[in-house]
């Protein structure tokens, strides 16, 4: 018996928007787990999530599903960022309030060109590189925040807008002070100046135990189960193992590039729009390495082109679980698009060798595992063709009853707690529209349209 609404993934925000619809839906999930990009891989007795993963939501429902029931079973963590500047020389990030850790020459110029940015009067913002001027002055931006953007968004920075650089937990990139800037030139101990200053992960299971208690209260999940076909004005999907569904109204997670693909009656301005959206792609090597303690803090960051990866994180820091006793784990994101192809063959040899380049491993180190994760959807890329494609393709998502939910299916930057109140946000629209009579599945529009009847 189906209610007639169906939910398109299993990630967070799918469970999410099933759990806040009470059961009264079906959830459909391509692969043979649930958690979506909050899966965590266990090989070898190392865990390794989709990257540098932790949490640090703090509002109702990060309480509610994460924090509260999970509680004693998350470690808190003070949040360690570094930056790398090439070879084996490292900071605390970010490089704007920290920048002693600078050769002195480049460390001058960030600050007289911070000063300088500072007395000019407010300039037009045309873009993100713009802003980057206007905001940390010319060296901070050409050395460090634009060199950034290119490894991890494989774009040029001025086709990039600013909608992405604040968000509701603060501005992901901080503009100090010019006290705070001056005081970072000149003094060793570390300024913290971001977003994220704390985190939690779990003791156990790495990131992706945070998803069990809303999988908990989810039951009608079908694995193994992803969507081949979508009859959009017929409202109905066609599934992997032949079931086919009519739906109401159904929420998808799917990223909106492939959920266009699969919609056989799409019209051709919504394809077009599908085409203009542009994502980075993400390839996790990650290595196993027989040595406690390798690396500084939880994560770094690299801005020189000539190293692949654009950050490395240090899995078994989060939690000790993470790696068998007496070993390390090193989770290195390599960025790639259709914009800025990758080359796989040797990539972790090469990665290997910019390890032992910057310092992070020895030449002594033995690596005793190495495992490679592709991420082909990671990061929705915020350039000046976003806003008017989202526009035409959640319009005509409206008109044939397929609700957009999560990060790929709002395509937005969230975390994993927005990515829950995304699911809570999508489901009480979709309850809103729809009335369910009690004591049967009859579904009704709220004026009253009457489109389906179970008994």
């Amino acid at each position: 018996m189906s209610s007639g609404i169906i939910v398109l993934g299993a990630g967070l925000a799918g469970l999410s928007a099933a759990h806040h619809l009470g059961g009264e839906c079906e959830v459909f999930e391509r692969e043979e787990y649930i958690g979506g990009h909050c899966r965590t891989k266990r090989v070898e007795g190392f865990n390794f999530d989709e990257g540098a993963h932790v949490f640090f939501g703090k509002d109702d429902c990060s309480r509610e599903f994460v924090l509260d029931p999970l509680n004693q079973e998350l470690i808190h963590h003070r949040a360690e960022i570094w930056n790398n500047y090439g070879d084996r020389r490292y900071g605390r990030y970010p490089v704007q309030a920290n920048a002693n850790a600078l050769p002195a020459d480049l460390s001058a110029r960030c600050v007289l060109d911070f000063i300088e940015a500072v007395r000019q009067p407010d300039q037009e913002v045309l873009n993100y590189a713009d802003w980057c001027y206007a905001t940390l002055g010319k060296t901070f931006a050409e050395q460090f925040l634009l060199r950034y953007a290119r490894k991890v968004w494989t774009v040029e920075p001025d086709e990039l807008n600013t909608d992405w650089v604040a968000s509701k937990v603060g501005g992901r990139i901080s503009r100090p002070s010019l006290e705070q800037v001056i005081r970072g030139a000149i003094d060793p101990n570390p300024q913290e100046l971001n977003y994220l200053t704390g985190f939690c992960y779990p003791a156990s299971g790495g990131f992706g135990r945070i998803v069990d208690p809303l999988a908990s209260g989810t039951t009608n999940v079908r694995l193994g189960c992803g969507v081949v076909g979508i009859e959009a004005e017929a409202r109905r999907i066609t599934f992997s193992d032949g079931t086919v569904r009519h739906y109401v109204a159904a929420i998808s997670t799917i990223p909106l590039p492939t959920l266009v693909q699969l919609t056989v009656d799409a019209p051709a301005e919504v394809r077009e729009a599908a085409a203009c959206l542009m994502w980075t792609s993400v390839r996790c090597v990650n290595l196993g390495v027989a040595r406690p303690g390798v690396g500084p803090g939880h994560w770094v960051y690299f801005y020189d082109r000539d190293i692949p990866f654009f950050r490395v994180s240090f899995p078994s820091k989060f939690a000790s679980a993470n790696a068998p006793a007496g070993c390390s784990s090193i989770s290195c994101e390599i960025a790639y698009s259709r914009r800025k192809p990758l080359d796989v063959n040797g990539l972790v040899g090469r990665t290997v060798d910019a390890l032992k380049h910057t310092g992070l491993l020895l030449e002594s180190d033995t690596i005793v595992l190495e495992d490679v994760i592709d991420i082909p959807y990671a990061y929705v890329v915020f350039d000046f063709n976003r806003e008017p494609s989202l526009r035409i393709i959640h319009s005509w998502m409206e008109e044939v009853a397929i609700y957009p939910c999560g990060r790929f299916g709002e395509w937005g930057y969230h975390w994993s707690f927005e990515a829950i109140g995304s699911g809570q946000r999508v489901a009480r629209r979709v309850a809103d529209r729809l009335e369910i009579g009690a004591g049967s599945t009859e579904i009704r529009y709220a004026e009253g349209q009457r489109l389906y009847s179970g008994s």
